[in-house]
Formats: C-alpha cells, structure tokens, sequence
C-alpha cells in the first residue's frame, strides 16, 4: 500500500510540474562562447604572451554584453596548468575592479558575431619557469541582470549576465624556453 501511494504521489507531482512548465512562457537562453588562441606556439620567458580572447553570440538571437572583461577570479580569469597538470600561480594578481556599468558600456551582438580582445603581457605574469603549459580561460559576467535592468535603460534583448553562470574556452598548449 505504501509502494502504491509513493507511485502515486510521485505521477501526481511529475504531472503538475509538467503542466505548470506548458503555461510558462517559452524564453530563449542566451548563448554564449569564449575561445582563445595564441599568435605563437612558444615564447621566451622573457617575452610577451600575446593572447586573443573573444566572446561569440552562438544563438539565433541578438544578445547584449558588457563590454568590460573585468580581469580575475569569478570575472575573465585565464587560467594556466604545468605540464604535471597542477595549476600555475605567479606573483602576478589580475584583480580589476570594473567601473560603474553605463548604458554604453554595453554592445549588441547579433548572431554568430564576436568581441575579443588581444592580451600581451609578460610571460612572468603567466609562469614561473620554462616549460609546456596549458591555458583556457573563464568567462563570467561581473554584474546580476536585475542590478542592469534596474539601473540602466537598455533594449529588452537577452542580456548575458552573472546569472548565466561562467563558460570555459578552449585549451591551448604553448611553449616557453629560458632564451
């Protein structure tokens, strides 16, 4: 008996949340990707790496952006692993506080189109020594939707925001030598 009101109570439930997602109005997630190359497959850890990085709307619909990158953890934080597959710190700290959203501060892209932008910064600020690295980097909107549409006038387009959680790019390997 107990068996038979557990079925029934679980039909019962599956049910109502079925029926209650049919009244709810159908939105589109906004869609986006984060990818990052490299000019060169090896540097000298005294030279620049030079890294581009961009976002691209992979949806069918137009998609608002902040175009600020925000540098850091829990922001765009590019993340570099040793050939022992442990993570690499430096000295180095990519911790920049954005400055207060304006309403253009933000881009439309429509679909298929990208941001990026180029990175050129010291080897040092990325490794510690010579070697094989992997980098891929992390992508997460500074700023909640609800703080953006309440305190800025934009177009009721999907927005990318904190909400849609953090995305991961691809992974490079590169090489740095003493020379």
């Amino acid at each position: 008996m107990k068996v038979l009101i557990s079925v029934f109570l679980f039909v019962v439930s599956v049910g109502s949340s079925l029926s209650w997602g049919q009244d709810q109005k159908q939105t589109t997630k906004p869609a986006l990707a984060v990818s990052i190359r490299s000019a060169e497959s090896s540097y000298s850890i005294k030279e620049n790496i030079r890294l581009t990085i961009q976002l691209e709307n992979v949806s069918n619909d137009s998609l608002l952006l902040w175009r600020s990158w925000g540098w850091g953890v829990g922001r765009t934080n590019v993340r570099v692993f040793g050939s022992n597959d442990k993570e690499v710190f430096t000295t180095f700290l990519a911790d920049q506080i954005p400055p207060p959203p304006h309403n253009s501060d933000f881009i439309e892209l429509k679909p298929h189109e990208f941001f990026g932008i180029h990175l050129d910064e010291s080897a040092m600020h990325f490794v510690n020594a010579p070697g094989t690295y992997d980098i891929f980097v992390e992508y997460t909107s500074s700023l909640p939707e609800k703080f953006i549409r309440d305190s800025l006038q934009l177009p009721n387009s999907p927005l990318w925001a904190r909400e849609q959680g953090t995305i991961l790019s691809n992974r490079i390997r590169i090489e740095v030598s003493k020379n």
